[in-house]
């Protein structure tokens, strides 16, 4: 071999024909045309003196020997990618990227952003929210990305530090014009449903001994801003998670039903760069979500005010 390191561009090529173990979706990927990731291809194969793809009808399937190697390869893309980024943010430590998904940017982050932006005048927090229920499809550059699960990610950290306990919830008024005394009053009253947790009312009712054999009529949304939204004016129960309506809790515009019976998910997490220590804004900017995520807490035994009973 006439040199240990092969070409950059071939090995990016080869990475993304690995990844979508397909030479056309690479080409699409990478702006260049089907021709060129052949050639990209082919100059590595001659590099290695070995096939690394078989040529199949709907694609390419790598070779055993060309998957370990797109293991180490990935890694170091990876890593020369979290390289560039850290030196093009030199001397702009002070701007802070983060992701989430539009409900908990909405209903949790900014109206505490706020108070941080207070007492940090000189910290610029970025937010970008996320549509996506896939973190592989997360494709902008983050410092810090919120997520419904744990996440792994090479230079990254990830904690968990906000509670996802869900549970029943609907506006004083629709309670009067319902009255919900026990939990099978429910099969019996328009619900508001969340279409990326389809099971959730099934699986809270089941807690609550109330046994469901049809399907629970109601309106279902697809992201939680939306179903909360519904919930608070009146068009039925939704089942919402407790740290995005603290607010509208607090303000009597939603009322918490059945305290004692709860959903508990595996909480929201934070992804963030493993160097924060060396990156103050960052650092400052992760200490108050952890500070903001505690103070959001909730037990799973709490009630509520005496005039929003939980046996409604």
């Amino acid at each position: 071999m006439p040199s240990p390191l092969p070409p950059l561009k071939a090995l990016k090529v080869f990475e993304a024909a690995v990844r979508t173990r397909s030479l056309t979706l690479a080409a699409h990927e990478l702006f260049i045309t089907h021709s060129a990731v052949s050639q990209q291809i082919k100059s590595l194969e001659e590099y290695f003196e070995q096939p690394l793809f078989l040529r199949q009808s709907r694609g390419v399937e790598p070779t055993e020997a060309a998957l370990a190697f797109y293991a180490e390869v990935k890694a170091s893309l990876d890593r020369i990618a979290l390289a560039a980024e850290h030196l093009a943010l030199a001397g702009k430590s002070r701007v802070v990227r983060l992701i989430a998904a539009p409900s908990v940017a909405m209903r949790w982050l900014i109206p505490r952003l706020s108070q941080f932006q207070i007492d940090n005048p000189r910290i610029e927090v970025r937010v970008t929210t996320t549509m996506s229920e896939y973190f592989e499809d997360v494709k902008d550059p983050f410092d810090v990305i919120i997520w419904r699960s744990p996440l792994e990610r090479s230079g990254y950290d990830c904690v968990r530090f906000l509670d996802d306990v869900s549970v029943p919830l609907a506006s004083p008024h629709f309670l009067e014009t319902h009255p919900i005394r026990v939990p099978r009053d429910f099969v019996e009253v328009p619900l508001i449903h969340l279409s990326s947790r389809s099971a959730a009312w099934s699986q809270w009712l089941g807690k609550a001994g109330v046994a469901v054999r049809r399907k629970m009529p109601g309106t279902v949304y697809e992201h939680s801003f939306l179903s909360l939204q519904a919930a608070a004016t009146d068009q039925g129960v939704g089942m919402g998670t407790l740290a995005l309506v603290d607010d509208d809790l607090a303000a009597g515009r939603l009322v918490r039903l059945f305290p004692e019976i709860v959903l508990h998910g595996e909480g929201y997490h934070m992804l963030y760069r493993s160097n924060a220590d060396s990156n103050p804004a960052l650092k400052t900017f992760i200490t108050w979500l952890k500070q903001m995520g505690l103070a959001s807490s909730f037990d799973a035994q709490q009630t509520w005010p005496a005039d929003f009973p939980g046996e409604y």
